[in-house]
């Protein structure tokens, strides 16, 4: 199938809470430097698309008079919430844009966090979308149920509507999105002997080890995506790194033996879009110090990702 006339663009935003700086140990910060790195993901998707473009988000590190209108009681400078805010208002504007301009928006991210921004830039879009989150964590915790109160471990919660609801509508675009119309594929944390407290909770139909050892990945996925698919015909995918197994990529100190390997990751971006409009796709989490071999694995994937996308958009042309 021709995808070439389908244009993608590769948005960068190179933060980890808030900061662009190593945070004690971690280092996602720079993974979207390195995934987009000219010669990278953006020379390996020119070989299947003529137009591609590489956007690094480098304007969101404070608060400004832009978000504020000058009182800075808003979003207080120096603050972390407010700096993650503010980094993903300018991740939705990215995406919204790219998407009115027609094109595929595939984000690289340092924080799971970001895809608050990227459900504001798709949140626009006509219909009921779906969320389709693959993770080794859940990311489903609230301020009551969290014991340290870390942002990245809500952002399911969030975008499901089940905290932050002032924080998260401040971001333009961004709209809920019902846990019926959530997938949660991976969770690998949760069935490791030592998994923390938080690794049981998860949100939306679950693909995960009980479910794969029964019915197999593809048929597993297949179920969760047909019953989703009776509910919405577009998606958001959020891919945070850490779903692959360590053997494949350990692309963080957050990975957890029994995760997905690529080819289970590339058949998932097949046939979600075999089923779906896939709005925007984001990569998170990746850690260049913990594990090199980010981009051999990990650049397929986005590839993967846009020519799934470029493809369901090309079979709804046809079919119109």
């Amino acid at each position: 199938m021709n995808t070439d006339k389908f244009p993608v663009s590769l948005i960068g935003l190179p933060y980890l809470m808030g900061s662009r700086g190593p945070n004690l140990g971690y280092q996602m910060a720079q993974g979207p430097r390195v995934l987009l790195a000219p010669e990278k993901a953006p020379a390996a998707m020119q070989e299947f698309f003529s137009d591609v473009e590489t956007v690094m988000i480098e304007d969101a590190d404070e608060p400004n008079i832009a978000f504020t209108g000058g009182d800075y009681r808003l979003l207080p400078v120096g603050d972390q919430m407010s700096r993650v805010l503010v980094q993903n208002i300018r991740l939705a504007q990215e995406v919204k844009g790219a998407r009115e301009r027609g094109r595929i928006p595939i984000a690289c991210v340092g924080a799971c966090s970001a895809a608050l921004g990227m459900v504001g830039g798709v949140g626009e879009t006509e219909g009921e979308i779906g969320m389709i989150w693959l993770d080794a964590h859940g990311d489903a915790q609230t301020p009551d149920t969290s014991e340290n109160g870390f942002i990245e471990g809500m952002p399911v919660t969030t975008i499901a509507g089940k905290c932050w609801p002032r924080y998260r509508r401040k971001i333009p675009g961004f709209r809920e999105i019902d846990e019926s119309r959530i997938i949660t594929i991976g969770l690998s944390e949760m069935f490791t002997p030592t998994a923390r407290r938080s690794a049981k909770d998860a949100l939306g139909t679950l693909v995960h080890k009980p479910v794969i050892e029964e019915l197999g990945f593809e048929e597993a996925l297949t179920r969760a995506l047909d019953n989703l698919a009776s509910k919405c015909g577009k998606v958001f995918i959020h891919f945070d790194t850490d779903v692959l197994d360590p053997t494949v990529l350990r692309a963080n100190t957050h990975a957890a033996n029994g995760g997905l390997t690529d080819e289970q990751c590339k058949t998932a971006f097949r046939l979600i879009g075999e089923r779906f409009e896939i709005l925007a796709v984001s990569f998170a989490s990746y850690d260049p110090v913990v594990d090199e071999r980010g981009p051999q694995v990990l650049v397929p994937l986005l590839v993967a990702a846009a020519r799934a996308a470029a493809e369901g958009l090309a079979r709804q042309g046809s079919s119109s």
